[in-house]
C-alpha cells in the first residue's frame, strides 16, 4: 500500500447517521480493544454501546466549541493521566485502535474530555470515569478524508521537521531520498494535531532517527497526544519499506524541546 494510500484512508466525521453499528462489527470491536489493551498494562478501552447517554451527558460540556459530537457509540480510554509517558501512550494506543475500526467501514472523531469535571465523567463512565480523557465516536457518517490536501490546513515542509545531526542541521530532499525516507516523512506531516501546532521534529543522526516535541505554554498536553499519533502514524509508515522496528521511549528536557525517544533504521 502507498503511504499516501495509507494516510488518506482516515476519516473524520462530525455528524453521524442515526444507525447503530451492527452487533457482529461490535464484536470485532471489542476483540481489537482487548489486543491493544494487552499491549500495555495499565490501558483500558471502554466501549459504550448507549451512545445517547453519552451525548447527553456531555452536551455542552465537550466536543468542538462547546457542541458535543452525536454517535450511536463512543470508546474510551482509561490511563493514568498523572504522567507524560502515559498522556503520549494515549495518543498511540488511540489511534492504533482507530485505524482498525476504520478498517471496518466506520467512521470516527475524536472528541477530548480533559476539561469536563471528574463527577460528570464519574456518572457517564463510571468509577474510574476521571481517567478518561478522550473518547473516539465511531458509527456511519459522511465521509471525509481527514488528510485530504484539498481540505486540510497548512503543513510545515519536510525540510521543516526533519533535520540532520542536530536540529539546528537542515536536511535536503536528496538525503532523504537516497535513505528510502523521503516519502515515509511526506506522508506522515498530514497527521492531525491539536489546533494544528504540528509539535513534531525529527532527527536523523546514525542509523536512528530522533523525535521531538515543540514545547508551549498550555498545550504540551494536547501535544504529548499528537506525538503519540504520529510515531504510530511513522511505525506503520516505515513497515512499507520493511522496517519493522518499535520507538524506544525515552523522554527527556532539552530546552524548547522534549525529547521523545529514538527509531532504529
Amino acid at each position: 500500500m502507498l503511504m499516501t494510500n495509507f494516510l488518506q484512508k482516515r476519516k473524520s466525521v462530525r455528524d453521524f447517521k442515526n444507525k447503530k453499528i451492527p452487533a457482529d462489527v461490535l464484536a470485532k470491536i471489542k476483540e481489537n480493544m482487548k489486543v491493544i489493551d494487552n499491549l500495555d498494562a495499565m490501558a483500558k478501552f471502554y466501549l459504550f454501546e448507549n451512545g445517547s447517554i453519552i451525548y447527553k451527558g456531555l452536551d455542552g460540556k465537550a466536543g468542538y466549541n462547546g457542541v458535543m459530537i452525536e454517535a450511536p457509540h463512543y470508546i474510551g480510554l482509561e490511563f493514568n493521566k498523572d504522567s507524560e509517558i502515559n498522556i503520549l501512550k494515549s495518543g498511540y494506543l488511540l489511534e492504533k485502535l482507530n485505524t482498525e475500526i476504520v478498517n471496518l467501514d466506520l467512521d470516527t472523531c475524536w472528541i477530548t474530555v480533559f476539561a469536563v469535571d471528574d463527577n460528570t465523567k464519574k456518572s457517564l463512565f463510571g468509577e474510574n470515569g476521571a481517567n478518561i480523557d478522550y473518547l473516539i465516536a465511531i458509527g456511519y457518517g459522511k465521509k471525509k478524508k481527514l488528510f485530504d490536501l484539498a481540505v486540510t490546513q497548512e503543513r510545515l515542509s519536510v525540510e521543516e521537521i526533519v533535520s540532520k545531526g542536530s536540529l539546528s542541521e537542515p536536511i535536503t530532499a536528496e538525503f532523504l531520498e537516497n535513505r528510502g525516507l523521503f516519502d515515509l516523512f511526506s506522508s506522515i506531516r498530514y497527521a492531525p494535531s491539536h489546533k494544528n501546532f504540528q509539535p513534531w521534529r525529527f532527527m536523523i543522526k546514525d542509523e536512528s532517527v530522533y523525535a521531538y516535541m515543540v514545547k508551549k505554554d498550555g498545550e504540551d498536553k494536547a501535544s504529548l497526544i499528537d506525538m503519540g499519533i504520529i510515531l504510530f502514524y511513522f511505525e506503520e509508515m516505515a513497515k512499507t519499506i520493511g522496517i519493522n522496528h518499535k520507538w524506544t521511549i525515552e523522554l527527556e528536557d532539552k530546552g524548547e524541546y522534549l525529547q521523545v525517544g529514538n527509531f532504529k533504521l
